[in-house]
């Protein structure tokens, strides 16, 4: 059996796997159990790590396909590393950010819901990390789905919603985006997760654009609730960064942010991702039959 503790890291999501070495190979036993804890809680934190790429790509390997990043938005530093990996970070050369999303705070969201087939999995590697804030928050979009009122699911239903991104914008606006340049999909508001069968809510502040269906009045008015009632404390778990962690999160439950930060400390962490083998499934209003225990 597998030998390591798994510890709660809130109540509203994830989990801490305990007494694991990721320079090593894992036994087939202890990624069935990692892979298990990951449906449940939905994020799996290992601390303590000292991984260099090659490292973090095979336990990224144990849990799906690691994904080809697009190089469109890939600095050159970044495609000189590996055609697999985003560094999320404020370091600079001649002026220059070397990685993606360098500064400030920035929305909910998922990661590439404006594809057809979404990422299944983000894990993100800590390397260096500011003395206070950038913090990372997930919320918890099975339990955001799960406790919507019954009026609210009713009125969105079997629904599809709009997500679209401009990769220059950390911060959505009423005028951000043009569906003319930017990528954009459309997908079930109530997402069936292949593994689990649990329905989740599929929106996010920074990438959904509106609910299609109904009138632009309406569907401003049923995302406001939705990313109003997203944020709640109660789904919510933010992550205080230390360099040696490594967080694996699903994205086809959940959603995250990221708090503000000094801008003259170096923050960098080193990200992947796997390919969803699964189509984007639609799922049904949860009910309190439906909703795990």
């Amino acid at each position: 059996m597998a030998s390591f503790e798994l510890r709660p890291l809130s109540d509203a999501i994830g989990v801490e796997v305990i007494g694991i070495d990721l320079r090593e190979p894992l036994k087939p036993d202890v990624v069935k159990a990692i892979e298990q804890a990951w449906y449940d809680h939905v994020i799996v934190l290992v601390r303590d790590q000292d991984l260099n790429l090659d490292q973090q790509h095979a336990y990224a390997a144990n849990f799906g396909k690691v994904a080809v990043r697009s190089q469109s938005s890939a600095t050159e530093h970044e495609k000189k590393t590996s055609n697999t990996v985003m560094l999320i970070t404020n370091v600079r050369e001649n002026g220059n950010p070397i990685g993606t999303l360098p500064d400030g705070e920035m929305m909910f969201h998922s990661d590439t819901p404006y594809y057809e087939k979404p990422l299944k999995a983000t894990l993100l590697y800590a390397i260096d990390i500011p003395s206070r804030g950038g913090n990372t928050l997930f919320s918890n979009s099975y339990k955001a789905a799960e406790t919507l009122p019954e009026d609210l699911k009713a009125r969105i239903g079997n629904r599809k919603a709009l997500h679209i991104y401009d990769y220059g914008n950390q911060n959505k606006t009423d005028d951000s985006y043009d569906k003319s340049v930017h990528p954009h999909f459309a997908h079930p508001v109530f997402r069936r997760h292949p593994e689990t069968g649990r329905s989740a809510l599929f929106v996010s502040e920074l990438m959904t654009e509106e609910i299609l269906g109904v009138s632009p009045k309406e569907s401003k008015e049923l995302l406001q609730m939705l990313f109003e009632h997203q944020r709640k404390q109660e789904f919510v778990y933010e992550h205080k960064w230390r360099p040696g962690d490594i967080l694996m999160w699903d994205n086809r439950c959940s959603v995250h942010a990221r708090t503000d930060f000094p801008s003259d400390e170096r923050r960098m962490l080193r990200r992947i991702t796997l390919e969803d083998e699964h189509p984007v499934l639609a799922g049904e209003p949860p009910t309190p039959e439906t909703a795990a225990p």
